[in-house]
């Protein structure tokens, strides 16, 4: 029979006794932080990602941090939670316009212990978010890579147009005027009101002309001068892409002469890429000058040689109404510079015409 000591008799009886009068209990355990966290699926690029998370006990929380990072990058940044006025706690990190990759990232808490966890993914195994990019983005991407990345372009041109000679009353006169005209666009490629405003341009223009008499001369009087109608102007255009392959463009001319201000509007249809081959249809009115509707094509088949033709139905300038046919072959002589050359013929009468010569050159940047 076994029989225990007097030494463990008395360190029986002594935790058996209940505690000193006035002795402070041990505190209870702390309540563990916790953080519910629901991760997000994807993010638009240039807008921003916004993790949130609930905190309980809220007084337990030193801090909270969401380290993230673009997929295939090596480093981790740092952005910590604030608390939201709807009592949950968030991080904003703005995700750039051109990212393409996800972001990846993983949660991080410290407790006002100072004791810090992993709370959601981990550095060795990130949470992916997708980065979605709108069409429209993509698009305004590939029309820039198109176009180099170049976003300026100025322009100089040069055209004379000759309709021949006409007789009037005996009287022979000559038919013909030049244009010089130079430019700026700016490719703006970007989305106002669900509508692409794909470029502006603004330019001068210096017109003159040497033109017959047109029914001014009756039989029996004596010859008249020739008129010389002519304009120095500026003008306005803007292109808008309703989709890829349909667009609308608008132009605005002031000016003046010799007999005072002058105006004009005008505007064109186009059906197809506006980089390459598609088909325009426009139309356009000076006063002092008159009309011009024309039905371009365009196309790109060859490299570096991009091409047009164009029948166009004018009165211009001050006369009766002809047809102009023209072709323009440009050549591409380096990524920034563009040179073209232009020939046609027109008339006015079936019983004579002219040539028209035409060159231009254009730097991009």
């Amino acid at each position: 029979m076994m029989t225990l000591s007097t030494a463990t008799c008395l360190l029986l009886l002594l935790a058996a006794q209940p505690p000193p009068a006035g002795a402070t209990p041990p505190p209870p355990p702390a309540e563990p932080l916790e953080v519910r966290h629901i991760p997000a699926a994807q993010v638009t690029a240039g807008t921003e990602l916004v993790l949130r998370a609930e905190v309980a006990p809220a007084w337990r929380l030193g801090a909270l941090v969401a380290h993230h990072r673009a997929t295939g990058e090596k480093d981790f940044r740092d952005t910590a939670f604030e608390l939201s006025s709807d009592g949950t706690y968030a991080a904003v990190i703005p995700i750039t316009a051109e990212q393409r990759v996800s972001v990846e990232y993983y949660l991080t808490a410290r407790d006002t212990e100072g004791v810090e966890s992993v709370r959601f993914a981990s550095a060795q195994a990130p949470y992916p978010v997708l980065v979605d990019v709108p069409q429209s983005t993509l698009e305004r991407e590939a029309l820039l890579a198109v176009y180099g990345q170049r976003r300026s372009r100025v322009s100089a041109s040069a055209e004379y147009v000759d309709y021949g000679s006409q007789t009037i009353d005996g009287t022979r006169y000559q038919d013909h005027y030049y244009r010089l005209e130079a430019n700026y666009l700016y490719r703006l490629l970007t989305q106002v009101g669900g509508l692409r405003i794909d470029s502006i341009r603004i330019g001068v223009g210096h017109l003159r002309a040497h033109t017959p008499p047109f029914g001014l001369t009756a039989p029996g009087e004596p010859a008249r001068p020739e008129l010389r109608p002519g304009l120095d102007y500026g003008f306005s255009e803007v292109d808008v892409g309703f989709n890829p392959y349909f667009g609308l463009g608008l132009r605005l001319t002031l000016g003046g002469n010799a007999t005072g201000f002058s105006a004009g509007f005008g505007g064109k249809v186009r059906i197809g890429r506006p980089h390459g081959a598609h088909a325009e249809i426009g139309g356009e009115y000076t006063a002092g000058l008159g009309g011009a509707g024309t039905v371009r094509l365009v196309w790109d088949t060859v490299p570096r040689f991009p091409m047009s033709a164009a029948v166009q139905v004018t009165n211009v300038p001050s006369g009766p109404t002809g047809v102009r046919l023209l072709y323009t072959v440009d050549y591409q002589l380096t990524d920034a510079i563009l040179i073209g050359a232009q020939a046609g013929y027109q008339a006015r009468a079936s019983v004579g015409g002219g040539p028209s010569l035409g060159f231009s050159a254009s730097y991009g940047w």
